[in-house]
């Protein structure tokens, strides 16, 4: 179980590499796919996530309000964990991957639970591609959990005035 005081107190120290990394990756095909049902959405509704796959329009009619909000919805979560994996505050992270989980957990037992209308590989790719991103984001809030609060290392001063940290 994850504590705010454990999350609180300022940047990671530890697996700084791991979570900004970690947070690029579930944050570029969000953007991606927020991007394209934002910005195009009947052609998300019919297209996604290839012309001849029809994962969302194989689920219902075509509604441009509830694309278009989903679209935003989803670039909201991309910049939130870009801002994340670029700050790297633990309170922040922690947060925003719990919010992740908000909705991957969800959308995932949907998908699991509404296979009918897709063929065996395009439920197999969509599980998957859902599945690593929960357990990504899991596996991130370990990370987070665990990173102590220890301050970064101290940064050393080179010639010209110039400093540079240790990592």
């Amino acid at each position: 179980m994850i504590h705010v005081k454990e999350l609180s107190g300022g940047p990671l120290a530890r697996y700084r590499t791991e979570v900004r990394l970690g947070l690029i990756s579930l944050a570029v095909p969000v953007i991606v796919v927020g991007g394209w049902a934002l910005i195009a959405p009947h052609s998300f509704y019919d297209d996604f996530p290839i012309k001849s796959a029809h994962w969302i329009s194989g689920l219902g009619p075509y509604q441009e309000h509830l694309v278009r909000d989903f679209g935003s919805l989803y670039l909201a979560l991309g910049l939130l964990l870009t801002f994340a994996a670029v700050v790297l505050d633990r309170l922040l992270v922690g947060a925003v991957l719990a919010a992740s989980l908000v909705f991957q957990v969800p959308h995932f037992i949907f998908h699991v639970t509404n296979t009918g209308p897709f063929s065996t590989v395009n439920n197999v790719v969509n599980l998957v591609a859902l599945g690593a991103g929960v357990v990504l984001t899991v596996i991130l809030l370990g990370m987070v959990s665990r990173a102590s609060a220890e301050p970064l290392p101290e940064v050393q001063p080179i010639e010209g005035g110039v400093s540079y940290g240790t990592r």
